[in-house]
């Protein structure tokens, strides 16, 4: 799924602990070949970016050096490689804005708490994943984090589920929608309340006794 073409929700990185590293971009590798074979560019599975000018950019993110799969890109065909990149910095260039194309880059980790604290210090992502069999580090992850909508061990699939609600938080967008969600937040909810015009509420008005302060109070701690 990090090949899904120019999702919004599609992996922009991946971070894996230091200890599997090698072993994850290795299987990386095996699946892409599993997936769009030795030449991706004559799969007919295989999507194309959306302009020239797209590939461009997207090449222009690839540092040569970190190419571990992939890498060759033709801007007028509108193609770009799977690539996997590793291994990656955050002071990377290909981390410093949204990918929206099939790049990988591969991060490590070692600590838990210190990678939570470095995602928590850039802008809210539109989606989150964590891949994971211990439940109490994928609870970790997805109560420290906060992000539009993600999945544990799948990637963009929850966007086809219509009773999920769908949206981003922060910089990454406002509200949600998807069935009821959307109507709610796309509908603004008008309030008016309408009085009888010879109706006054006396307590409204001076002089404010010590009665109508208290009765006031009622109101305002009901």
């Amino acid at each position: 799924m990090a090949w899904g073409g120019p999702w919004c929700t599609s992996p922009g990185y991946a971070v894996v602990h230091e200890s599997i590293a090698e072993q994850f971009v290795a299987e990386c590798k095996k699946a892409v070949g599993a997936l769009y074979g030795a030449d991706p560019k004559s799969n007919p599975d295989y999507s194309r970016v959306i302009s020239p000018a797209a590939v461009k950019r997207l090449a222009s993110l690839v540092d040569p050096k970190k190419v571990v799969y992939g890498g060759k890109s033709d801007a007028p065909a509108r193609y770009l490689d799977p690539t996997i990149l590793y291994p990656i910095s955050w002071s990377d260039k290909i981390m410093e804005d949204e990918i929206f194309g099939p790049l990988l880059p591969i991060l490590t980790y070692s600590d838990l708490g210190k990678l939570l604290a470095k995602i928590k210090s850039l802008p809210k992502p539109l989606a989150g994943y964590v891949f994971s069999r211990n439940q109490e580090a994928i609870d970790r992850v997805l109560q420290s984090l906060s992000f539009g909508g993600g999945a544990v061990n799948q990637t963009n699939v929850f966007l086809f589920i219509e009773s999920m609600p769908y949206g981003g938080v922060g910089t990454s967008g406002i509200g949600s929608y998807y069935g009821k969600y959307g109507f709610d937040s796309l509908t603004h909810a008008k309030s008016v309340l309408i009085s009888p015009p010879d109706v006054a509420i006396d307590h409204l008005f001076p002089p404010y006794t010590k009665e109508k302060v208290q009765a006031l109070n009622q109101w305002f701690d009901y």
